[in-house]
């Protein structure tokens, strides 16, 4: 009964000294996150992951309209470089023709210094609306300038705001824009203010074809705050966005049209390519757009940005990804530590002595630190296609978990020479009194 009771001892001795230790590594891995070696790491990691996913076909359609030259046009005594609206026009309306789901133009229609870019472009606006409701597919036009503005500025008018999109991309392409809230003050005296959302590209065009749902498992992670599919970043803008994590597999999958006029989309041979999809037109040839990204695992090669509202589109329509929020990202970093640690509990259970014990703890938790570094690499990159959740800083995570027995190492041996130098300060204290 003694030995069990010493056993028992001990293992309540390795507990607490595991939780200290778990708070220990943890405290280590914020610390670390927040400088330039571990954001490095989350970039590494994350790039990893964008490469584990799925290839698929996307229902998305590019018109590329590099070939179609801006032309001069003089407004109000100055020259102003522009895409001419004629060519846009009979393009929306032979695509429109077709019947797509919807047609979105990656162009920055919004007005400048409260005045239209061009002076017709409220009769092109007035024919974008007029097609859809001819046809009943919706057309959606770019806009940037305007986008922290009340809707009545987006395109210069109220009666136009249904047509506008936000086309702003974050420098930071692992992100696209889902929505900009702008609150517009109403009534300054009665200090009542006017929220406006402002949905992006993306957003707009993955509404007409409609979102897929959570899983239950993600929705109920969702509920728990472990994970989510939108976040709020402060981006200094004079908004308050709301993001989400984009899906680049299909980057390659996706069809491009090269057009600068409707003759090239009116050919039935283009049917198959238009007929109920979603039409993306803009600039989409290297060299020749001017909005041009690096885009997470293929920091290689740089696409339009025509390719990235794209890109979120599709992530909206068929393949949202998931990101664990701070406290799902400690929720995993806790239960590794602890699938470890309560290994090497139950071993201790196992050994009556205290050398025998200590010396299988050690050789288990290396062996158990390298089991649980490769399960966590086969969970977090090999099924990110399933679970479809970015835990970018596994990389972090890992590197602390491998060196959590060192780190434990050195300071049970700080520890201990910490005790004998206060044991040697008590005697010397002793013999003095006694003295």
């Amino acid at each position: 009964m003694p030995k069990r009771k010493h056993r028992f001892k001990h293992v309540r001795r390795d507990v607490l000294k595991g939780i200290v230790f778990i708070g220990l590594v943890l405290s280590i891995k914020l610390v670390l996150e927040g400088t330039t070696f571990g954001k490095h790491l989350q970039v590494m990691g994350y790039d990893l992951l964008q490469t584990q996913l799925s290839r698929k076909a996307v229902p998305i359609t590019i018109v590329d309209i590099s070939d179609l030259p801006q032309r001069d046009f003089v407004v109000n005594g100055e020259l102003v470089k522009a895409t001419p609206r004629e060519p846009l026009e009979e393009m929306i309306q032979a695509l429109a023709d077709q019947q797509p789901r919807a047609i979105g133009v990656d162009i920055d229609f919004s007005p400048e210094n409260d005045d239209y870019i061009l002076p017709k472009d409220p009769d092109f606006f007035q024919f974008c609306q007029g097609v859809t409701d001819k046809t009943g597919v919706p057309v959606f036009l770019g806009i940037k300038r305007t986008i922290h503005k009340p809707a009545a500025e987006w395109l210069g008018e109220e009666a136009y705001h249904d047509l506008a999109a936000g086309i702003l991309i974050p420098k930071d392409t692992r992100r696209m824009l889902s929505l900009m809230t702008v609150e517009e003050e109403t009534a300054p005296r009665n200090r009542e203010r006017r929220i406006t959302t402002v949905q992006s590209m993306s957003t707009r065009l993955a509404e007409v074809w409609g979102q897929q749902a959570d899983h239950s498992v993600q929705a109920l992670f969702i509920k728990l705050h472990v994970i989510e599919k939108f976040s709020e970043k402060h981006l200094d803008y004079g908004v308050s966005p709301e993001d989400f994590l984009v899906d680049y597999g299909p980057l390659e999958s996706i069809e491009t049209i090269n057009a600068t006029n409707g003759e090239a989309l009116r050919d039935s041979k283009r049917r198959d390519q238009i007929s109920g999809k979603l039409v993306l037109i803009g600039d989409a040839t290297l060299g020749k757009a001017t909005d041009t990204f690096a885009v997470p695992g293929r920091e290689q090669q740089l696409y339009p940005g025509v390719f990235l509202h794209a890109a979120g589109a599709y992530t909206l329509i068929e393949a949202p990804l998931y990101e664990p929020t701070h406290a799902g990202r400690v929720l995993i970093d806790v239960l590794l530590s602890v699938v470890v640690l309560a290994a090497v509990v139950l071993v201790g259970l196992f050994y009556r002595s205290t050398r025998a014990r200590e010396k299988a703890t050690h050789k288990l938790r290396g062996t158990l630190t390298l089991v649980t570094v490769v399960v966590a690499i086969i969970v977090g990159v090999v099924l990110v296609r399933v679970t479809r959740i970015m835990w970018d800083d596994f990389f972090l995570a890992l590197a602390l978990l491998v060196f959590h027995p060192t780190i434990e190492e050195r300071v049970e041996g700080l520890w201990k020479r910490v005790r004998k130098l206060l044991a040697k300060d008590d005697r010397s204290s002793t013999q003095e009194g006694v003295s």
